[in-house]
């Protein structure tokens, strides 16, 4: 079938212009019994297919336009281009809306799709079995672009000479680059790698927004087809000096996150903590302290001493022995109290 076998549009519905008396409203049930007229139900009665000398009713032309009369309005309708709003009392009558069906939202440009069969549920309600029609497509403006990857043609960012190119897709020879583009730098480079977006008007290549690797910098490229690029072309917008610097929050908190202001994570499994703890005097075997938080292993540096109090003596010496991974055993020589405790170990 083609464009030009679409059949002559119903500008006009049947018998649009009778009289009044001539066109029948055609209801849904016969409203009497044997008068011959017709109905949705039953369109011409039986009575009008029996001869009038047994008894017969002729069909009356009033039904005719008004069953042609109605039809030729739907018809109109569609070729109009008219998707029906929601109507609950049609979705009641037919056993709700088969899945796949559409229909007009209320404000103009919405539409709906039935995501389930028999379904009466009212459009844009909680729990209606309907989403919208443009559900995953972004709106023109104020979306968010979170992948697109349509075949696109090839983009060639050049260096030294390279120019950039624009020719359609062709695995055979490597030009698979799609949007987003991935690509790499050419020569003098040090072959970095960028992944970027790209903007394409007819068959010309406007801007490139790229972020580039290593340094970790977005660049806004503007070419035209077959134009060369070269340093000038580029300008630095949302620069860092290294990607390699930055961390996932959790990989962050995982390093350095502690909910105890005496314990100091640090990368690469080490720990420090730092506190205060009520020492002993004059012991054998000193006071056993029990680190905030119990180290992986045994720590590898602890050292005690005075936090100032009334009864220190200058020359105070602390000895720190027998530690464990949760705790170590500490004794002044002539002071008691608080003393102020650092151990470094394993995390």
């Amino acid at each position: 079938m083609k464009q030009s076998d679409f059949p002559t549009r119903l500008a006009t519905p049947i018998a649009d212009n009778a009289a009044a008396s001539d066109v029948a409203t055609i209801p849904t049930t016969q409203a009497r019994s044997g008068d011959g007229t017709a109905s949705l139900a039953l369109g011409f009665p039986p009575e009008t297919f029996i001869a009038r000398s047994a008894g017969g009713v002729p069909p009356r032309g009033q039904d005719m336009n008004g069953l042609l009369n109605l039809i030729s309005k739907i018809l109109r309708a569609y070729q109009a281009g008219c998707w029906g709003t929601f109507d609950a009392g049609f979705a009641q009558a037919i056993g709700g809306y088969p899945a796949g069906a559409v229909v007009s939202g209320t404000t103009p440009g919405t539409f709906w799709v039935s995501t389930a069969d028999d379904n009466v549920s009212t459009p844009g309600a909680d729990g209606a079995a309907w989403q919208n029609l443009f559900t995953g497509y972004l709106p023109l403006s104020g979306g968010t672009v979170s992948w697109l990857n349509v075949n696109g043609p090839l983009v060639q960012e050049g260096f030294d000479g390279i120019t950039a190119q624009a020719a359609p897709y062709n695995p055979q020879n490597g030009q698979y680059i799609n949007y987003p583009c991935f690509s790499s730098k050419a020569e003098g480079r040090g072959s970095q790698f960028f992944v970027g977006l790209q903007e394409e008007v007819g068959t010309t290549f406007r801007a490139l927004l790229s972020l580039q690797f290593p340094d970790g910098s977005w660049r806004y490229v503007q070419w035209g087809q077959n134009r060369r690029i070269n340093d000038s072309q580029y300008g630095d917008i949302a620069y860092t000096s290294d990607l390699s610097s930055y961390v996932s929050a959790g990989l962050y908190n995982s390093d350095f996150g502690t909910a105890d202001g005496r314990v100091i994570n640090l990368a690469y499994g080490h720990r420090i903590q730092a506190f205060q703890a009520t020492v002993g005097n004059g012991t054998t075997a000193g006071t056993w302290i029990t680190f905030p938080v119990a180290f992986s292993g045994t720590p590898v540096f602890y050292q005690a001493n005075s936090c100032g109090n009334g009864d220190d003596v200058t020359d105070t010496d602390y000895w720190c022995y027998g530690a464990t991974a949760t705790g170590l055993f500490v004794r002044p020589r002539n002071h008691q109290g608080a003393a102020n405790i650092i151990v470094i170990g394993p995390k």
